[in-house]
């Protein structure tokens, strides 16, 4: 796929990062703001100072119109994505991201994920952690209001050998709010899966699909190293 070969501004990279992480902005992290703990702390498998890196990468089947994903392209001129615990506060816990473009562009991010009830401070930023050690049907995060479970658990090979994983999907239909004829409809489709042990990502895919005119685009996150086991 062609590559637009452009200066990254901040906008841009927000707007991309908003892409990547609507469905689950919207459907774990929005509602929680206001929450309290009701219960016993979620499990925190990082440590201060772990570290995973991602690459990015960005398909379409048709041109993606700039207006709505401005940027959308430059998705493919990441060289890495790197997510590094800085702080452990009870079940929250502070990242520092780094996106690095092929053009030494390097975009300095912080988040911080309460992994109890699912809130976030920057609900367009990276937010695929979750507590420790989840279950098939365990929610993703314990004491949210709605509860989006596990699907599924498995085993998963790394060059340090297997570790157990945990998987699930969100899905949406939506109406799209650009076509001012209201026949357009947009279906998204998440797919998660993340280390048990320490909660982290592993990797993430977003198909969007519109049926007028026909168009679907895909962001996919996958996980490349990690400081905690060799991948």
């Amino acid at each position: 796929m062609a590559i637009k070969k452009k200066g990254v501004n901040k906008k841009v990279v927000f707007a991309v990062i908003l892409l990547a992480v609507i469905v689950i902005a919207a459907a774990v992290a929005a509602v929680y703001s206001n929450q309290k703990h009701t219960s016993t702390l979620a499990k925190v498998g990082v440590h201060i100072g772990d570290s995973f890196t991602y690459s990015i990468t960005g398909s379409c089947s048709g041109v993606v119109p700039n207006v709505d994903y401005p940027g959308f392209y430059q998705l493919n001129d990441t060289q890495y994505y790197t997510v590094t615990v800085t702080d452990i506060h009870g079940d929250s816990v502070t990242l520092k991201i780094d996106w690095v473009f092929v053009n030494g562009t390097d975009i300095p991010q912080q988040q911080t994920i309460d992994l109890g009830i699912g809130s976030m401070t920057d609900t367009s930023g990276f937010s695929f952690l979750y507590p420790s050690n989840l279950k098939v049907n365990d929610p993703i995060y314990p004491h949210m209001s709605s509860k989006v479970p596990v699907n599924e658990t498995l085993t998963q090979t790394y060059a340090s050998g297997t570790r157990e994983s945990a998987y699930f999907h969100v899905s949406t239909t939506q109406a799209y709010t650009q076509d001012p004829t209201k026949t357009t409809e947009r279906y998204l489709f998440d797919q998660i899966y993340f280390d048990r042990q320490t909660g982290m990502l592993t990797s993430f895919s977003e198909i969007q699909e519109y049926n007028n005119p026909s168009l679907e685009l895909e962001v996919i996150y996958n996980l490349r190293s990690s400081t905690v086991w060799n991948v």
